[in-house]
């Protein structure tokens, strides 16, 4: 009987990198892709957003309505879209500290009002007509286009004649 018993074939070792490769390896993994955000900010043209036309102006107006029992006179923002085409997602900000999102589309042509002491912060704090100046006004609106259309207007040019 012939008991040749078979060698086992050598094994290969695995692969390993070195300190110096992993570590080459997890930069080149980080940096890539930072490097390509950064070529393409650089390389994007800026766009700037278009002007809203808007009619703006500060004045009293009786809050709920004229009509109600209970109204009362109160200082408010006047509104008026003076173009042919419809907004959508009004947002308005006073002083880019206060904010109102106006809940429905602002048709052609159409006039609001929106009382001051309806704008409010991010922490939900009202603003104080009374003792904060107005000092800028800016208006967005999504305008048929798609486009976000942007009207700053300085509290200067808001009071009523």
């Amino acid at each position: 009987m012939n008991s040749e018993v078979p060698t086992p074939a050598p094994q290969k070792l695995p692969r390993v990198l070195t300190r110096t490769q992993l570590t080459a390896g997890l930069i080149l993994i980080t940096l890539l892709p930072f490097c390509f955000v950064v070529v393409l900010y650089v390389t994007s043209p800026a766009l700037d957003d278009p002007v809203l036309q808007v009619e703006a102006r500060v004045g009293p107006r009786a809050w709920p309505t004229d009509l109600a029992a209970d109204a009362r006179v109160v200082p408010s923002l006047i509104l008026k879209n003076p173009t042919s085409q419809d907004w959508e997602n009004v947002n308005l900000s006073i002083n880019e500290q206060f904010h109102f999102v106006h809940p429905r589309a602002l048709r052609a042509g159409e006039e609001i009002f929106i009382p001051l002491k309806f704008f409010q912060t991010k922490g939900n704090q009202y603003y104080p007509p009374e003792s904060h100046e107005l000092k800028l006004l800016t208006v967005y609106a999504q305008i048929p286009s798609g486009a976000r259309a942007i009207a700053e207007i300085p509290g200067s040019e808001l009071t009523e004649p």
